[in-house]
This record gives structure tokens, sequence and C-alpha cells, in this order.
């Protein structure tokens, strides 16, 4: 993948200085390169080696977005990201590099698209190569406008810097194209995929992200629709567990899959292709993944301090004390007093724990927060959802009843709503989500949250990252009114 990605880098900034230069046939150009599936298929890696490493998905995706939760405080460089009162210089270069990659693996998706029309193989075969493609740019337009707000569209390749134009397409324009692309996605990808091929999307996961979309533009109907389409494919299930070591057969290093997997960025332990993010969680010394311990919690925060000590996600994701590499018990400082140790692997880089994007406990929350939204208060079957999820936390087993189930009496929409989004702090902690699912509470109650929870007031340039200044100075389409406020 490492050198797809170097070869398709090279093709996209290169062109041809004269109109009547004849192409030497042993030379590669976008032109002449794409002959046959092989080909589009090494095109398609590319679209994943642009967002797999450091620089985006890899580690400061992950790491910006934890960092901005309630429950999670950021430490050294990563400090301002935490203070919500907009990024400094060091935190503006993490997300500059965020955008260049997204952008990069879009542009790849694009070039994908346009070239598998001129490709001798099956309309099937074409269609699901388009759709994995299509897929890919939605995934990423998604998460660019959840964090810059409404960016530029571009749905042709770009070969040079000076092709780099377009004006900020509103948010309505930005959600418009992932809808009609996941919607091609879920129409052309295949039902499952093949063996050895675990990472690559399905139709299901173009459902499950549809309705993760949906979910944050609030339709409900939709979200709960699609949600649904996932749960009864009958393809997919909760990993069971007992105690909390179990949550392993979910987050551990050494699986290739699991039953709660829909799409998740794919990693292993090896050089180059390791996930960096674990290393943000672990001290240098520590018996996981070396690391720099750049993210801790405190026991007052309320999502902490309310946590059940039954919750097996509680032991699961949280320690306070390690026994390090020479032998004696340590404790974290009194400032910082607990850690995050949900994706742990052995002591060195890099960490092989995928990045789980898409699951299926993504699928009935989904579908427990639609239904009770749309609705206006929640049904049997929205209670059953979130049950299933909290039964498993707990140990039970998801689908039959427990004592620790959530019921039905007293419960408004709103009440009911509030539930469901304290389940999905404790199922997702530390899977880059909350960030996104305070914003989809409002402005005004995300600043609400955080106040309670860190007491700090939320600055408004804190709730979008800056548009690099590389695209401000390259593209002629953009002015300095175009740049989002405090920047």
């Amino acid at each position: 993948m490492k050198k797809i990605a170097i070869l398709f880098l090279t093709l996209l900034f290169t062109s041809c200085e004269g109109l009547l230069e004849e192409v030497p046939t042993d030379r590669l150009s976008q032109e002449n390169f794409y002959k046959s599936k092989e080909d589009l298929i090494a095109a398609l890696n590319a679209v994943y080696a642009q967002v797999r490493g450091a620089n985006s998905y890899g580690t400061n995706y992950p790491a910006q977005l934890n960092g901005m939760s309630d429950f999670c405080i950021s430490r050294g460089t990563q400090i301002p990201v935490s203070e919500f009162q907009g990024l400094d210089g060091t935190n503006i270069g993490r997300t500059d590099v965020i955008w260049r990659d997204l952008f990069q693996s879009i542009n790849s998706s694009n070039i994908v698209i346009q070239a598998v029309k001129g490709v001798n193989i099956t309309d099937a075969e074409k269609n699901a190569i388009e759709a994995e493609a299509r897929f890919l740019r939605a995934l990423n337009y998604y998460n660019l406008v959840r964090n810059y707000g409404g960016v530029p569209l571009r749905t042709t390749p770009i070969g040079e810097v000076s092709q780099v134009r377009g004006k900020r397409a509103s948010v309505d324009e930005v959600y418009k194209l992932i809808t009609d692309d996941l919607q091609y996605a879920e129409t052309n990808l295949p039902k499952t995929v093949t063996s050895g091929q675990a990472g690559r999307p399905t139709l299901y996961a173009a459902k499950l992200l549809l309705a993760s979309v949906y979910l944050t533009r609030e339709n409900w109907t939709l979200a709960r629709d699609k949600a649904d389409e996932v749960i009864k494919s009958g393809l997919y299930s909760l990993v069971e567990v007992k105690t909390s070591d179990d949550f392993e057969k979910l987050y551990g290093a050494d699986l290739t899959t699991t039953s709660e997997e829909v799409f998740y960025i794919k990693y292993a332990r090896i050089t180059g292709q390791g996930w960096g993010y674990p290393s943000y969680q672990h001290p240098a010394d520590g018996p996981y993944t070396t690391g720099v311990r750049a993210h801790f919690t405190l026991p007052t925060l309320p999502l902490i301090k309310n946590w059940s000590d039954k919750d097996l996600r509680k032991d699961y994701n949280l320690y306070s004390s390690y026994t390090n590499r020479s032998g004696r018990l340590t404790t974290f400082p009194t400032a910082e007093p607990i850690c995050f140790r949900k994706f742990r692997d052995t002591p060195a880089n890099p960490a092989g724990n995928d990045f789980p994007l898409l699951r299926y406990a993504e699928a009935l929350l989904i579908y427990a927060e639609a239904v009770s939204q749309a609705n206006n208060g929640p049904t049997a079957q929205a209670l059953e959802s979130l049950n299933k999820v909290h039964r498993r936390a707990y140990g039970y087993p998801s689908g039959a009843a427990s004592p620790v189930d959530f019921t039905l009496e007293g419960q408004s929409a709103a009440s009911f709503r509030e539930l469901v989004m304290t389940e999905r702090a404790y199922e997702f902690m530390m899977e880059a989500s909350r960030w996104y699912d305070l914003k989809r509470l409002g402005v005004a109650k995300l600043k609400e949250i955080i106040k309670t929870a860190r007491g700090k007031d939320v600055k408004d340039a804190h709730l979008f990252w800056p548009i690099p200044k590389q695209e401000m100075d390259n593209n002629p389409d953009l002015s300095p009114a175009d740049q989002n406020p405090g920047y």
C-alpha cells in the first residue's frame, strides 16, 4: 500500500509541459495506466493509504476529537484542544494535515471514479469499484463537513496545485453529495466481503454510514430505517462478554475481524502499517503500547463519576496504576490520576488494533434514538435496542432480559435520548465520536455540558477547525471572509 500511495501521489502532481510531447509507452500516467481490474484495485488501495497514516485517521484525527470531549483531557502540546478556546498554531498544523490527507484521499477516489469507465470489465465490476470509491469519498466528506463546516466540493481529479479551486459549498450541498454517494454505494457494493478482504466496505457499511448521516441531520425516520436494515440483515451481532478482559474479543490487536465489525480502518503490527493513536493513551514504561500518555481523565467528571463499577466497560477503559517494565507498581500523577486503555497492544510500536468507525452497536443505538425521536417517545423496540448494548456492558447475554434493563416507565423522548447519549458515551469511549454527539445536541447544549463537566466556556472558534492557510492561499475562489470564525 505504501508503494501504491507513492505512485499515485507522483501521478497526482505530475503534468505534461508540452501538448505535442509524445508520452513514452514505458511511462505511467493517469490516462494510460488503468487497463485492468487489478489496476483499479491498486488505485482503490491508494485511497485508503492516504488516510491511514498519522496525519489523519492514524493519529491526529482521533487525538483531536477525543481531546474535545467532556470526559477526556489532553496533555502536552494537545492541551489547547481541551481548553475549548480555539486551536493554537501547533494544533492548527495538525488539523491542516487532516484536511490535506482527506482531500488527497477524495482526489484519489475521483481518479478511480473517472478511470473505471474506460476499463474493459463487466458493468457489475465497474459499479462495485465505483461504489467503493464513492463510499470512501462520502466518509471523508462526512468528517470534513462536521469539523470544518461547508467545504469545496471536488468530484473530478486534480492533477496540480494550480487546479485547486472551488468555493465553500453550503453544509446542505456537502450532505447532498455524501447522501448521493452512499445511496449509490448501498445499491452497488457487495453484501459481504470475500475472504481476506476485511476492511473493505459492504452495502451494509453504506447503510450504517447513511444512518449516521441521517441521525446527524435529524432525519429520524430515515436514520431509523437504515439502521433497521443493518439490524435485520442478520449478518452482525454483539460480541458477548462476561469479564472486562473479554472486550479484547472486540478490540484486541490480534483480531482480524469480529461479528460486530461493519467498517473499520484496518491496521497491523507491522512497521508502517500500525495504528499510531494507541500511543496517546499509554505511558512510555507501561505494559501496553509504548506511548506518550497524551490523554487522561478525572474521577470528578460527571460521566466518570457516575459510571457504575458493575459496567465492565469501566474497568476495560480506565486504569489508574500499572506495573512498569522494571516490575514496579506505578500510579499516575495526582493531577492526572486516570488514563484510558481501550486500545492496547504489546509494549512496542506500532499497535495492531483497528480503528472501529462503524460497528453493530452503532446500528442498535442509532435505531433506539431515531425511533424515539421520530415517535416523540420511546417504543418497546427502541428500548430493546438500547438494552441489548447495556446488558452486554454488564456481562449479561445481550438478547435476554436482565436485572440492569432500562424500562419505559416515566420515559419521555428527552429523557430517553439522554439515556442513549450516555450509553453512547460509554460504549464508544475514545472512538472519536463524543464531540460529534455533543454537537448534534446543539451549540447551547454542548456549551452547557462542557461548562458543567470541565468548567470551561466554549468559544465559538472551537466549534470548527480553521481552513488551512495553504488552501486559502492556493484556492482563488476563497477569500479571507471564507475562513471559519476566530481564525
